[in-house]
C-alpha cells in the first residue's frame, strides 16, 4: 500500500494545523477528516510514518502533531465511515482497516521507539502507541508487537529508551497481557518494575514509579496484587527518599492514588512512609512572616508557598488516606506520632497559608464572595484526620492532647493567625467527635480513660474566650464553633455552667458586628436554647423580642438583611421549642410574621425561604391540629415546588450541569418532604390537597428524575392514603386506592437501582398496612410478577459477582459487600410485602373474593421459596486479613 500520493495533502494540513488563523485550521479539519472516510488504512499509516520515521521530511513540529491526529483519529467514529454499509453506524478508522495494515502501522511505530532520538518525539510516541495498544486491548485486537519492544528497551543503555519502556507500562498496564506467549507473571513483574526503581536515571525511576501504580491497580489479580505489592511499595518510597525536592511531587501523586485504592499494601513500610512524609507537611517560611511558634519538631522549608504546596499536598493527602482507611496501623505508629505531629503541622499550615496582609479578607461581609482567599486546604485535612481517629478513644485522645498544647500556646500569640487557627482546629475536632467531647459520663464507663473527661470544658473555655477577640472573623467563628457542642443534644451540666457568657457574647457580637456576624449570633443563640430547655428562660423575652423586631422590619434590596431575617427565622421557633410553646401570644405574632414576610418574597433564591419551610413545619408540630388554618397558606407555595420540571429530558445523567441535577431538584425533593410531614401530622386536614399531592406523587414514581425524589415520593404515598383513608375523601370512589398501588408496582418494574426498588417495596408494604383491604386477584398477580422478575435478575447478577469473585480486588470487593447489603435489604422487603398481602387476602373479605385463588398462593409460596434461594447467595463478607475486619468491627460498633 503506497502513501505516497497523500503527502502533499497531509503536509498542507499539517501547515495549515500548525498555523494561527482559524479558517484555515477549520478546512484542514474538514479536508483531514473526508481524507481519513475515504482512505482511512493509507491516511493512518502516512500519520504514523510521519510522526515515527520522518517520512517526507517534516519538522519536529509537523512529526509531532502527526502522531496526535494518529491517536485522535484512529479510534474516533467518523460520519461518513461506515463497518457494515447497511446499518450506517458510524465507525472508528482503526475498526475498518485490515489486520495487515494495522500489523505495519504497530511495525512502525515500533521502529520508533527503538530508534527516535529526539526527546519530545520520543514522549509523543510513547502516548501514541499506549494509546493504539490501550485501545486495541479494548477491541480483543492485542497489539502484540509493543510487548517484546517494551521488554527490550528495559536493558537498553540509553536512559531514554528505558524511559519509554515504563511509559508504555504507565499508561497501559494491559500490556502485559499482550504478549505472544501468554501474561506476564508476577515475579517477572517485579523484577522489571525493581530495575526501573532503581536506575540511574532519575526520569526513569519517576516513570517507572507510575508504572507500578498502573500495574498493580489495573493489570494485576488481587492475589498477585499482595504477592508482589508491598515489596514494590517499599521499593517505591526508597526511590523517593533519593529524589531531589522538585521532583518528589511528580514521584507522590500516583501513590496518593495507589494508597486510596489499596491501603493495604502501604503496611509493612509504614514506618519508611510516615517518616518521610511528616516533614514534608511543615510549612514554608519564605514570604510568610510566621510567628516564633514550634508547630512541629520539623524545620521550616526555604522556600515560596508555591513550591512547597506542590509536594505537601499530595504527601498530606497519602497520610490522609492511610489514617481514614487504615487507622489502627495508623495509630500505633510510634504510639501516636502520626497523629499527634499532624495535627501541629496542619494549625501551622492554617497560620502559614493566610496571606501577610490579609486585612481585605478579614473586613470581607459577603462571605460567599470570598471563600477563594480562606485557606480550606488545612481546616479540610484537619476535618478528615479528626474524623479517621473518631473510631477509638485512644485515638481522640492522642488528637485531644496535642490540639489542646498547641491551642493554649497559640491563644497567647499577638499575630490573630494564630488564634484563628487554633479555633479552627477547636471545631474541626469537635464537630468531628461530637458527643466524646461533652458527653462525660459514657466516656468515663465505656472508655474509662480521665484525660478525656477534662476535654470538653477546657475546648469550651477556649471558644468563649475568643467571643471577645478584637479580629471580627475570629469572633464569628468562635460563635460557630459554639453550636459544635450543643447541636442535637442536651448537655445541662455545661450549659448551665457556661450559658450566661454565650449569651452576652452573642448578643454582643449582634450588637457590633456586620450582617454576617448578626446572622451567625442568632444562629449560635437558637442552637444554644434548644439545648440548654427551661434553663434559657430568663433570656427567652428579649431575644424574642429581638426576633420580632428583626422579622417585622422594612428591607431594602440588600441579600445580606434579608439573611439575617432569615436567621430570626430560624432562631425564633427554635426558642419556642426550647422553651415548649408554652406562649400562645408568641405563637400567634410569630404565626402572622411568617405570613407577611411570605408575601414579601418574590425571588426564587431568596435567602428566607428555606428557613420559612422549615419555621412552618417547627409551628405545625407544636400547635398540631390547631395549626390547620395555615394550611392554605403553607401547601400552596410546597405544590408549586414540586411540580418544578425540567425543560427537556437528557440522556446523560452524570452531567452536573444537567437540569435533572440542579437546585430546582434538591428544592423539589424537600417540598415532597415537607409534604409528607404535612399529611401525617395532620391527616384529614390535609384532604383539601389530598388529590392534587396523590397525582403528583404517583407521577413522578414513574418519572426519569433523580433518585433523591423518587424515593421522597414513594414515602409520601403511605401518608396520603392515611389522609384519604381518615377523611373519607376516597370512599365514594374506592378505585383511586387500587390505582395508586397500581402506579406503585409500574415504578417497581421501571425502576432500576436497588435501592430505589427496596424504598418502593416498603412503600407498597406502609400503603398496604394504611390501607388494610384485600388486594383484586389481577393487582395481586401483577405484584407478584414483578417482584419474581426483579428477584430472578438480582439472581443472575449475584451468580455473576460469584464467578468474578476470585478476580475481585479489595476496593471492587468491599464494593460490592455494600451492593449485596442493598440487595438483602430489598429481599427482605419483598417478602414483607408478600407477606401483607397473605394477611389482607386471608381476611374474611379476602376470602369472600377470592384474592389469594387462582393459585395465587401457591405462586406466592414459590416466590418466598426464591428470595430464601437467592438471600444465600452472597459473597464471603470476610475481609482479606484480620486487620480488614477490626476495622469494620470498630467502624460498626461506633455507627451502632
Amino acid at each position: 500500500m503506497s502513501t505516497e500520493h497523500l503527502l502533499g495533502d497531509i503536509g498542507a494540513i499539517l501547515s495549515a494545523l500548525n498555523g494561527i488563523a482559524n479558517e484555515p485550521r477549520r478546512e484542514a479539519e474538514l479536508h483531514l477528516q473526508k481524507l481519513t472516510v475515504e482512505q482511512p488504512a493509507e491516511v493512518l499509516l502516512l500519520l504514523a510514518q510521519i510522526g515515527a520515521l520522518a517520512v517526507g521530511g517534516f519538522q519536529l513540529d509537523e512529526r509531532f502533531l502527526s502522531l496526535i491526529l494518529l491517536k485522535s483519529l484512529a479510534f474516533k467514529p467518523l460520519p461518513g465511515l461506515y463497518l457494515n454499509s447497511q446499518h450506517q453506524l458510524p465507525s472508528a478508522p482503526f475498526d475498518v482497516i485490515r489486520e495487515t495494515t494495522r500489523g505495519r502501522i504497530e511495525t512502525v511505530l515500533c521502529a520508533g521507539l527503538k530508534d527516535e532520538l529526539d526527546p519530545r518525539i520520543r514522549k509523543g510516541l510513547g502516548m501514541c502507541s499506549a494509546s493504539w495498544a490501550e485501545e486495541s486491548h479494548k477491541r480483543k485486537r492485542p497489539a502484540r508487537p509493543f510487548v517484546p519492544v517494551c521488554l527490550e528497551l528495559t536493558q537498553s543503555p540509553n536512559a531514554f529508551h528505558r524511559f519509554t519502556s515504563f511509559q508504555l507500562l504507565g499508561y497501559t498496564p494491559t500490556l502485559v497481557d499482550d504478549a505472544a506467549d501468554g501474561p506476564l507473571s508476577s515475579s517477572q513483574l517485579t523484577a522489571l518494575l525493581l530495575t526501573g526503581l532503581e536506575d540511574s536515571s532519575v526520569d526513569v525511576r519517576l516513570e517507572a514509579i507510575k508504572a507500578t501504580k498502573s500495574l498493580l491497580i489495573r493489570a494485576l489479580t488481587h492475589e498477585a496484587r499482595d504477592e508482589v505489592g508491598e515489596v514494590l511499595i517499599q521499593a517505591s518510597f526508597q526511590t523517593l527518599q533519593n529524589l531531589p525536592q522538585d521532583l518528589v511531587p511528580i514521584g507522590l501523586i500516583p501513590l496518593v492514588e495507589l494508597a486510596s485504592i489499596h491501603p493495604k499494601l502501604f503496611i509493612s513500610s509504614l514506618s519508611l512512609i510516615i517518616t518521610k512524609l511528616l516533614p514534608l507537611l511543615s510549612p514554608p517560611s519564605q514570604g510568610r512572616n510566621l510567628p516564633p511558634y514550634a508547630f512541629s519538631p520539623y524545620p521550616a522549608h526555604d522556600m515560596t508557598l508555591e513550591a512547597w504546596e506542590a509536594f505537601a499536598n499530595p504527601a498530606t493527602e497519602l497520610l490522609l488516606s492511610l489514617a481514614e482507611m487504615r487507622p489502627n496501623e495508623f495509630e500505633e505508629f510510634e504510639n501516636g506520632r502520626a497523629l499527634s505531629e499532624m495535627v501541629g503541622l496542619l494549625l501551622g499550615r492554617e497560620v502559614a497559608t493566610f496571606e501577610m496582609d490579609c486585612q481585605e479578607w478579614m473586613e470581607e461581609e459577603d462571605l460567599d464572595e470570598e471563600d477563594v482567599n480562606y485557606p480550606v486546604f488545612p481546616e479540610e485535612a484537619l476535618d478528615r484526620l479528626s474524623v479517621a481517629a473518631s473510631y477509638t478513644d485512644e485515638s481522640m485522645e492522642i488528637i485531644y492532647s496535642s490540639l489542646l498544647k498547641h491551642v493554649q500556646a497559640l491563644l497567647q500569640q499577638e499575630d490573630w493567625r494564630c488564634r484563628f487557627a487554633a479555633l479552627m482546629g477547636v471545631g474541626c475536632v469537635a464537630e468531628a467527635f461530637g458527643d466524646a467531647i461533652v458527653d462525660r459520663d459514657i466516656l468515663s464507663q465505656v472508655f474509662a480513660l480521665p484525660k478525656i473527661t477534662d476535654y470538653g470544658r477546657d475546648t469550651l473555655h477556649i471558644i468563649l474566650h475568643l467571643l471577645d477577640d478584637p479580629v471580627m472573623r475570629v469572633r464569628v467563628h468562635a460563635a460557630a464553633s459554639l453550636t459544635t457542642f450543643f447541636e442535637g443534644e442536651e448537655h445541662p451540666e455545661i450549659v448551665g455552667e457556661v450559658l450566661d457568657r454565650i449569651v452576652r457574647g452573642c448578643v454582643g457580637l449582634y450588637e457590633a458586628g456586620p450582617m454576617y456576624a448578626k446572622d451567625q449570633a442568632l444562629a449560635t443563640l437558637g442552637t444554644v436554647a434548644m439545648a440548654a430547655k427551661d434553663m434559657f428562660r430568663p433570656y427567652y423575652r428579649n431575644l424574642m423580642d429581638l426576633c420580632f423586631q428583626i422579622m417585622s422590619a422594612q428591607l431594602g434590596a440588600s441579600k445580606e438583611e434579608r439573611v439575617v431575617q432569615g436567621g430570626a427565622i430560624e432562631c425564633g421557633y427554635m426558642l419556642a421549642i426550647a422553651l415548649g410553646g408554652t406562649n400562645p401570644g408568641d405563637a400567634l405574632k410569630f404565626v402572622q410574621l411568617l405570613l407577611s414576610i411570605q408575601n414579601t418574597i418574590v425571588d426564587e433564591d431568596d435567602p428566607r425561604s428555606r428557613h420559612l419551610m422549615d419555621a412552618w413545619e417547627h409551628m405545625c408540630d407544636s400547635l398540631g391540629q390547631q395549626f390547620a388554618p395555615f394550611l392554605q397558606y403553607v401547601i400552596p407555595p410546597l405544590l408549586k415546588t414540586a411540580f418544578y420540571r425540567p425543560q427537556k429530558a437528557s440522556p446523560n445523567a452524570d452531567d452536573e450541569d444537567d437540569p435533572y441535577w440542579g437546585d430546582e431538584l434538591s428544592d423539589k425533593a424537600e417540598a415532597f418532604k415537607h409534604l409528607g410531614f404535612y399529611a401525617s401530622k395532620m391527616r384529614e386536614s390535609f384532604a383539601p390537597w389530598l388529590a392534587q399531592s396523590m397525582g403528583l406523587c404517583l407521577e413522578e414514581l414513574n418519572h426519569p428524575y433523580a433518585e433523591s425524589v423518587k424515593n421522597v415520593a414513594a414515602y409520601l404515598v403511605p401518608a396520603l392514603l392515611a389522609v384519604a383513608k381518615e377523611s373519607g375523601a376516597w370512599n365514594t370512589n374506592p378505585e383511586n386506592y387500587v390505582q395508586a398501588f397500581r402506579q406503585l408496582i409500574k415504578a417497581m418494574v421501571n425502576a432500576l437501582d436497588i435501592s430505589v426498588i427496596s424504598i418502593l417495596f416498603k412503600s407498597f408494604k406502609d400503603a398496604l398496612r394504611v390501607v388494610h383491604t384485600p388486594f383484586p386477584p389481577d393487582l395481586t398477580r401483577r405484584l407478584l410478577k414483578a417482584s419474581t422478575a426483579i428477584v430472578y435478575n438480582l439472581a443472575q447478577a449475584r451468580a455473576d459477582r460469584k464467578e468474578q469473585e476470585p478476580y475481585m480486588d479489595e476496593t471492587d470487593h468491599e464494593y460490592w459487600i455494600e451492593e449485596q447489603l442493598e440487595e438483602d435489604q430489598c429481599l427482605k422487603r419483598i417478602e414483607e410485602a408478600v407477606d401483607g398481602i397473605v394477611i389482607v387476602g386471608g381476611s374474611e373479605e379476602g376470602q369472600a373474593m377470592g384474592a389469594l385463588s387462582g393459585g395465587i398462593e401457591n405462586d406466592i409460596l414459590g416466590l418466598k421459596a426464591l428470595i430464601r434461594k437467592v438471600g444465600a447467595q452472597k459473597l464471603e463478607t470476610k475481609g482479606y486479613d484480620d486487620d480488614d475486619d477490626d476495622n469494620e468491627t470498630l467502624r460498626g460498633d461506633q455507627g451502632s
